[in-house]
């Protein structure tokens, strides 16, 4: 494939920063809810079913528009595609539990449920470290040289097509919190000029006082 023809994975790249760091981050929000504060826990299960959300929407777009391609035009290890839907069949048991149990513990706000969804939440972030490497180190490399900027650009709208508008300029705080100089460069070069105007109007104020919230007494303890 010509090199005019690569694809820029680092946007993929941002969206695993934003797993790793919500999900390590999500047990203490949710320990940190004291018992009958319904409006916190409601806040905390909001961000965790956004976070669950995005990453089934995200393995689906790997499943349906990455691997297959990559499948066909790229010399992979037979072992690489068998070894990552295996993770995202223990990843979508996991979801499965957290969607269980979360209405419940939003409304009551009990710490017994608060631990046992934060049990739930650290083994689902160490499994999905472990796939993000793998992704990183194995996928993202062969995508540069095989899958072309039309066709990441499918795999992006799939993975994002559940966003709500009304949360787009948020999850774009999300992506930029942790974005190098470059990777920052790269997303917003995507990003159409509204979007990035509403962004900055609206979006990174409000993503600001959302993580103040969601984070109150937890960076601090970590």
């Amino acid at each position: 494939m010509s090199a005019t023809r690569k694809c820029q994975s680092t946007d993929m790249v941002l969206v695993h920063k934003v797993f790793r760091r919500e999900l390590g981050l999500l047990p203490a929000m949710m320990r940190a809810v004291e018992p009958g504060d319904s409006a916190r826990a409601a806040a905390v299960a909001a961000h965790c079913h956004e976070l669950t959300t995005a990453l089934r929407h995200h393995h689906a777009a790997e499943a349906e528009l990455l691997m297959p391609k990559l499948r066909r035009r790229a010399r992979m290890d037979p072992t690489v595609e068998p070894r990552i839907l295996r993770w995202h069949s223990t990843h979508l048991a996991l979801l499965d539990e957290l969607d269980g149990l979360l209405p419940v513990w939003d409304e009551a706000a009990d710490p017994e449920l608060g631990n046992l969804l934060a049990d739930i939440v650290t083994e689902l972030a160490s499994e999905v470290a472990d796939h993000l490497d793998a992704i990183e180190q194995v996928l993202l490399p062969l995508a540069d040289q095989h899958i072309t900027p039309a066709e990441w650009l499918q795999l992006g709208l799939r993975a994002a097509g559940w966003i709500p508008l009304t949360r787009m300029a948020v999850l774009l705080g999300a992506l930029l919190e942790d974005a190098t100089p470059q990777e920052r460069q790269n997303l917003l070069g995507k990003v159409p000029g509204p979007a990035r105007l509403l962004f900055r109007m609206v979006g990174r104020e409000q993503y600001a006082r959302e993580m103040r919230v969601l984070r109150e007494g937890v960076l601090a303890a970590a």
